[in-house]
């Protein structure tokens, strides 16, 4: 299936989309998971790099992201926080791992954005690029 699906039988891609992720699959993924979806989830790890902080995140999903334009994030709760990407181009990769598009996404962010988002002052992220938004629930 995962061949006919490179290859773009949607037969196959919604066979090889649909299956679960497993917790031993799930561990393989670097950083902390912030929030979940049906198909993946958000994992992210920090960098301090020359004074400056970046969350590094990774996006597991089914929907292949590619723009020049850059990625806003935004928290979503009582209160909202919104990151913009650090990198204009952002690229997907499939994994086989995973049976899903990887997205490797980099924000530079304050100490004030870090304790927010540590205290888990959201219910959900979304992630907008071009015309699309992905919605990811918050892990409880």
């Amino acid at each position: 299936d995962k061949v006919l699906a490179r290859m773009g039988s949607s037969k196959a891609t919604d066979r090889a989309y649909n299956e679960p992720l497993t917790a031993d699959v799930i561990k393989k993924i670097p950083g902390e998971q912030l929030a979940v979806s049906e198909a993946g989830g958000i994992w992210a790890a920090l960098q301090e790099l020359n004074g400056y902080v970046f969350m590094e995140l990774i996006v597991l999903d089914t929907t292949k992201i590619k723009t020049f334009k850059g990625v806003t994030m935004t928290f979503l709760g009582d209160t909202e926080l919104k990151l913009t990407s650090d990198s204009g181009e952002i690229k997907s990769d499939f994994s086989d791992v995973f049976n899903r598009w990887l997205t490797e996404i980099s924000f530079e962010i304050t100490k004030k954005d870090l304790n927010f988002i540590k205290k888990k002052k959201y219910t959900q992220i979304q992630l907008d690029f071009k015309n699309k938004s992905l919605l990811f629930d918050l892990k409880k």
